[in-house]
């Protein structure tokens, strides 16, 4: 059961946030340059990337960027916490190089928290561009950048929209029932084949 996003703060200061370790795959580097551009623009934002621990490449890129009082780094912290953060932001970031269909998405989504994700690995199945998230090509900071500024500019009818749609479809195809009943017919499949 997942409290839900009723409101959107944008015209004020965008609370950007993503959630993960710290690994290069993660590619909080196009994430951090994406906010230099974000800065250019003077568009109003504070990004929280949380799961990392004192990210020494990160935090060179931020001060080099001149981003030291828009970008914060936070520990790992209890799922209730994270759960919270996402009641507080505006839009989750997902800027990795590659996943599969990533679950802190579909819980973003079931938060109705916008969704803004690189079109890696299996997220295409799980966002359709403009629809029920954004896609973004992987590794392109300013690609990254261009849909925040699109989102920033969005309506809040327009955003309610899209987060009921990413609801409907996280809520009809990505339930734990449906992965079960698909591994399990998965399983049929290879068994009857061999």
């Amino acid at each position: 059961s997942f409290q839900t996003k009723t409101t959107w703060n944008i015209s004020k200061q965008l609370q950007i946030l993503s959630i993960g370790r710290d690994h290069w795959i993660k590619d909080y580097r196009s994430a951090i340059l994406a906010m230099s551009i974000l800065k250019e623009k003077q568009i109003s934002f504070h990004y929280t990337i949380v799961g990392v621990h004192n990210p020494e490449e990160l935090l060179l890129l931020v001060n080099d960027m001149n981003l030291k009082d828009s970008v914060t780094f936070l520990d790992s912290i209890p799922q209730q916490h994270v759960y919270e953060k996402m009641l507080d932001s505006d839009l989750f970031l997902l800027p990795s190089v590659e996943e599969g269909i990533a679950n802190v998405c579909i819980e973003a989504m079931l938060s109705k928290l916008p969704v803004l994700s690189t079109d890696c690995g299996g997220m295409s199945e799980l966002i359709v561009d403009s629809e029920t998230g954004f896609l973004v090509p992987t590794r392109n900071p300013k690609a990254l950048a261009d849909k925040i500024s699109i989102f920033f500019k969005l309506q809040e009818i327009d955003i309610l929209q899209l987060v009921n749609a990413a609801y409907i479809k996280a809520t009809t195809q990505h339930t734990s029932k449906q992965m079960v009943d698909g591994m399990i017919s998965l399983y049929k499949k290879v068994y009857e084949n061999n």
